[in-house]
């Protein structure tokens, strides 16, 4: 057995691990679970934030703020680029950002997103969508790993969904991969299949094939519908 441990432990990659590599979400989950018990065991305000708020609203940071430990320990921000720049130095620290007070466009923001919660450092992001807002509670549900809150919850209701939050499942045959969100991305730009397939440098059929895998997920039937919801989360985007 030593020698088995000696001989992995030679290889050029320096790994000492026998098995496979821990899950994308491992790390984080554990990161937090490690700063509950501190915030938890130790009475002086910790340095790093439990929530990195995004929003405009200033009753709901204080809302949240005003909530029990570790809820308390929030930094609020105005942009989603600021609230990036904070979470350099904390990087378990959860992205809560309210949807109401984005200042881009949504399929933008998703994209941002997207790429800060399935790519190193993995952070985690929940997304505050208002309880009538269906179109984009759907397509955001859809777009990523998100954690997808009712804006209008009662504050002790939203507190702790918040607190209690876990690390969603990541699921390829749940949400959009990334050949199917570059697709509607070109569609939210007004670009035929074909267009896309010249594009991508894709056949036609492939394109084809992950539209039908776009329309499946999102629960509909035909492509204009789908082509009717982009357009529907653009037009509430512009507002």
């Amino acid at each position: 057995m030593r020698m088995t441990v000696r001989r992995y432990r030679r290889r050029r990659k320096g790994s000492d691990s026998l098995g496979f590599s821990h899950s994308r979400s491992s790390a984080p989950f554990f990161d937090r679970l490690v700063y509950l018990s501190q915030s938890i065991n130790q009475t002086r305000r910790p340095d790093a934030p439990f929530i990195v708020l995004v929003t405009h609203d200033r009753f709901l940071h204080a809302g949240i703020q005003h909530g029990p430990s570790p809820l308390k320990h929030c930094c609020g921000y105005d942009t989603l680029e600021s609230a990036f720049s904070a979470l350099e130095n904390w990087p378990s620290a959860r992205l809560v950002v309210d949807m109401e007070s984005r200042t881009m466009p949504l399929m933008e923001m998703l994209t941002t997103l997207r790429r800060a919660i399935l790519y190193p450092p993995y952070t985690a992001v929940s997304l505050l969508i208002r309880a009538d807002d269906y179109d984009a509670r759907l397509f955001c549900k859809t777009s990523g790993p998100f954690d997808v809150l009712e804006r209008q919850l009662p504050a002790q209701a939203l507190q702790h969904a918040l607190a209690t939050a876990l690390p969603p499942v990541n699921n390829r045959h749940i949400y959009f991969s990334r050949e199917e969100w570059f697709v509607l991305q070109y569609l939210t730009q007004g670009e035929s299949l074909r267009n896309i397939a010249l594009f991508r440098q894709r056949p036609y059929s492939r394109v084809v094939y992950r539209l039908g895998r776009i329309l499946s997920k999102l629960g509909l039937n035909h492509r204009q519908e789908l082509l009717h919801l982009l357009h529907r989360l653009s037009a509430s985007s512009a507002e």
